[in-house]
């Protein structure tokens, strides 16, 4: 999963440099969520959560090392941030910064899994300072604008969800 990271930075990068993204403290955060990841599957979770601190103190990013992130995730300007346990990312996923995923405490249904926080489908892009709360589903390729909050509220796959002004 890190080479696709590695590829969906590079592809996001004004420079297209490999240097850019090896250098980008984002994509440091990335890998260090992996790595954290890694550990707590292999069952070595006081390690996970000795990475997932070094994460928070580094670049005061909170992802925690149970969330279920798939391939090609961008963080962008990750200050800020806060994954919570449970939450489900699809592939290729762009979260700005600021951003809160967690939960309220309840639980619904979703293709014969419970879910207690944000399922957030493939291809979305999450921008800054959104908090999405619950078990809510996210369809893919959709936008969540800056600002946005979302309690216990599912958006349709291809939608544009913003805060009305």
């Amino acid at each position: 999963m890190i080479k696709s990271d590695f590829k969906a930075f590079l592809k996001r990068s004004p420079s297209k440099s490999r240097f850019a993204v090896i250098i980008n403290p984002n994509f440091h955060t990335v890998f260090l969520f992996r790595l954290a990841c890694f550990f707590y599957k292999i069952k070595l979770e006081f390690i996970s959560k000795i990475i997932w601190y070094i994460n928070r103190v580094l670049f005061s990013v909170d992802i925690d090392y149970r969330a279920k992130i798939e391939k090609g995730f961008v963080l962008v300007h990750g200050i800020g941030t806060v994954i919570g346990r449970d939450v489900i990312i699809g592939n290729y996923v762009t979260i700005y910064q600021g951003v809160t995923l967690g939960g309220t405490g309840k639980k619904k249904k979703m293709n014969n899994i419970e879910i207690s926080q944000p399922y957030v489908g493939d291809n979305c892009t999450i921008y800054s300072n959104a908090c999405i709360y619950g078990p809510c589903i996210i369809g893919e390729r959709s936008i969540i604008g800056a600002n946005t909050v979302l309690f216990n509220r599912d958006i349709q796959k291809n939608s544009i969800y913003k805060n009305q002004a």
